[in-house]
């Protein structure tokens, strides 16, 4: 198992990149005509903020706490409900 200082060396650059595309991407929709209302407003953004917060906490378990915000939390329809067709 490689130590975590290896692991730094070896995913910084890439682990930098991500972060600079993210901040690419959100610039470009906060300079768009709507950007503002969109960023305040559209549940997929507000999800990425939750996300982002994770990921600057000192906390276990980051991915995992990650993929479940991106999760769809609906209930699966009941059991033995038939399908109409």
């Amino acid at each position: 198992m490689r130590t975590a200082q290896e692991i730094l060396d070896a995913q910084f650059l890439e682990m930098r990149w991500r972060c600079l595309s993210l901040a690419a991407d959100l610039d470009r929709i906060q300079r768009s005509t709507d950007g503002p209302a969109v960023l305040s407003s559209d549940p997929r953004l507000q999800k990425l903020q939750q996300a982002i917060r994770i990921l600057t906490e000192s906390v276990p378990n980051r991915a995992e706490k990650v993929q479940d915000i991106f999760s769809d939390h609906t209930p699966p329809p009941p059991y033995g409900r038939k399908l109409q067709i």
